[in-house]
C-alpha cells in the first residue's frame, strides 16, 4: 500500500521529535526535557508535539522502546543464525543481564517506566522466539511450552536486572541466570556450565576488540519516576 504525502509527513514528524528527544535524554536527562526545547529541534511547533505523544512520559516511553529494539538486535545479531542456539541464548542472558553494571543509567531509566516489563518484553520477545524455536528444531532445547518458556525466561531477566539495580545480588549473577535458563530448555547442567563459561570468554574477547558494541548510546542522568513540568 502506498504511503501517502499526509501519512509521510506524520511519520517524519513523529522521527523528528523522537530523535529530539533522545539528543535531550542523552544531554540532560529526563528532568531536563522541556517539551519547547525539544519541538523547537525537532522543527516542529509546540501545539503539534500532542498529535503524536499525549505527553512528556510517553515521548520517552518512545524512545526507550526504539533503543531497547536496537539493543535486542545487537545482541542477538542476524549472523549468529548459524551458531548454536544454545551459545546464543547464554550470550543473550548474560548481556541482558549485565546491563545493569555495564550501563546502570540506562537500565535504571528501563525498569522505571511504568509499564516498563512491557517495553522489554516486546523488544525482546520476538529475537528469543526465533532462537527457541531454532534450538528446539535442532533437538537443542525441549521446551513444555514455547509461551512459558519465553514468559518465564524474559521476566525473569527483566525482574534480575531490577534487583542487581537495587543491590540484591553479589557479582555471577548473570553467570548464573544464564546456566539456570539453559537448564531450563533441556541442556544438562554440566553442559550448561560449559557453555557459559565459553560464552564469558567470548564476550570477553569481543569486548577487548571492539567487535561487538551493543549500548544504546542513551544515558539518562534523572530517574523517570518524577517528571519536570514544561
Amino acid at each position: 500500500m502506498t504511503e501517502s504525502r499526509t501519512e509521510r509527513k506524520k511519520r517524519l514528524t513523529r522521527r523528528r521529535l523522537i530523535d529530539a528527544g533522545r539528543d535531550l535524554i542523552t544531554v540532560r536527562g529526563v528532568g531536563g526535557i522541556r517539551i519547547q526545547e525539544l519541538t523547537e529541534r525537532a522543527d516542529v511547533g509546540l501545539g503539534s508535539f500532542y498529535n503524536y505523544f499525549p505527553s512528556k512520559e510517553d515521548l520517552v516511553e518512545a524512545v526507550v522502546a526504539e533503543s531497547l529494539a536496537e539493543l535486542a538486535a545487537a545482541t542477538i545479531p542476524a549472523e549468529w543464525d548459524h551458531e548454536d542456539p544454545a551459545e546464543v541464548a547464554a550470550a543473550a542472558f548474560l548481556r541482558f543481564i549485565r546491563l545493569a553494571s555495564d550501563d546502570p543509567t540506562f537500565a535504571s531509566l528501563v525498569v522505571n517506566l511504568s509499564n516498563s516489563e512491557t517495553l522489554f518484553g516486546v523488544a525482546v520477545q520476538p529475537y528469543a522466539r526465533a532462537t527457541l524455536e531454532r534450538g528446539v528444531e535442532m533437538g537443542r532445547f525441549r521446551l513444555a511450552s514455547m509461551d512459558v518458556a519465553l514468559s518465564a525466561s524474559i521476566g525473569g531477566a527483566f525482574g534480575l536486572i531490577r534487583e542487581l539495580l537495587d543491590g540484591r545480588h553479589g557479582s555471577g549473577t548473570d553467570e548464573a541466570f544464564a546456566r539456570h535458563a539453559l537448564v531450563s530448555f533441556g541442556i544438562e547442567f554440566e553442559e550448561a556450565a560449559a557453555i557459559v563459561v565459553r560464552m564469558v570468554s567470548r564476550l570477553e574477547h569481543d569486548h577487548r576488540v571492539g567487535d561487538r558494541n551493543v549500548t544504546v548510546g542513551l544515558e539518562a542522568q534523572d530517574p523517570i519516576d518524577h517528571f519536570a513540568a514544561q
